[in-house]
């Protein structure tokens, strides 16, 4: 969890002279590449266990969308504000998986729904109650995070019980992150700089930031029931806006305080929901 929510802090200077979209990119095609050669080395199938059309539906949803949002988030808006919008996906898959995939909820993790996109919203929310104003860059994080969600609940039946997951995370990272640069390169140009400090900070995120906290989430899932683990996904904002306020000087204004700690709470109630049957969809969706 501290990988994944210390990544912000270096993701904001990593757009400093790259675009998002290239950045984003960069990151995880890397960290894909990370994943299957770990796989390759220690011996294991790279075979993602199931078809092509599922992995590039991941791709769009979990890597294309969702961090080419976030980055455009950390870029415009702030490490911190993505930090805590782009965390709420879990929201969106448990919200999703009990309306359309029939998963139940307890009214503790209804009321952790009800906390973490209520936290959501006043992030979101730009200006004075009233009339309601919309920050757009926080709603295109926000969109990220439901595409997220999206992608994992339509893949559940198709990818539940077939897939090995961490060489589906490494062949979804790899080609959605191959995309990104093709698109950003098209759409937003080619870096500003390209010297040892940027091909420093790719690598960083990608091994420290994605690879590696991506494997000891699995490790961690072998050795505890998925509740106990998923519960620890609230600290993933926490980190983040925690290391954005001294290291980018983002003091966390009130209501991005008042939000971090409800989405935050909302995490812990619905994730760390014990009792649950291992394996659920809920349980199991790793963040960014």
């Amino acid at each position: 969890m501290a990988g994944w929510g210390a990544a912000y802090v270096p993701s904001a200077w990593l757009v400093e002279t790259w675009p998002p979209l290239v950045a984003a990119g960069a990151r995880l095609a890397l960290a894909g590449l990370v994943l299957l050669a770990a796989l390759a080395a220690l011996g294991r199938p790279l075979g993602p266990g199931v078809g092509v059309a599922a992995v590039g539906w991941l791709a769009l949803t979990q890597t294309v969308l969702f961090y080419g949002a976030t980055y455009w988030g950390i870029a415009n808006a702030g490490a911190g504000l993505a930090a805590v919008l782009a965390n709420t996906d879990p929201l969106f898959v448990a919200a999703l998986a009990a309306l359309l995939l029939g998963e139940r909820l307890s009214p503790r993790q209804w009321a952790g729904l009800v906390v973490g996109l209520g936290g959501a919203i006043v992030v979101v929310w730009d200006g004075p109650p009233w009339p309601p104003a919309l920050s757009v860059d926080a709603l295109v994080v926000v969109g990220g995070a439901v595409a997220w969600s999206l992608g994992t609940v339509a893949a559940a039946r198709g990818v539940r019980g077939r897939a090995a997951p961490v060489a589906l995370a490494g062949w979804q990272m790899t080609a959605g992150g191959l995309a990104l640069v093709a698109g950003g390169l098209v759409a937003e140009g080619a870096p500003a700089g390209a010297g040892a400090r940027e091909a420093a900070l790719v690598v960083a995120l990608a091994v420290l930031g994605s690879a590696l906290p991506l494997g000891l989430f699995y490790v961690a899932l072998t050795r505890a029931p998925a509740g106990e683990v998923s519960a620890w996904f609230f600290l993933v904002p926490v980190i983040g806006v925690g290391t954005a306020w001294p290291l980018l000087g983002e003091a966390p204004d009130a209501a991005l305080a008042v939000g971090m700690a409800a989405v935050a709470a909302g995490l812990w109630m619905v994730m760390g929901e014990r009792g649950r049957p291992e394996g659920g969809l809920v349980d199991s969706a790793a963040p960014p």
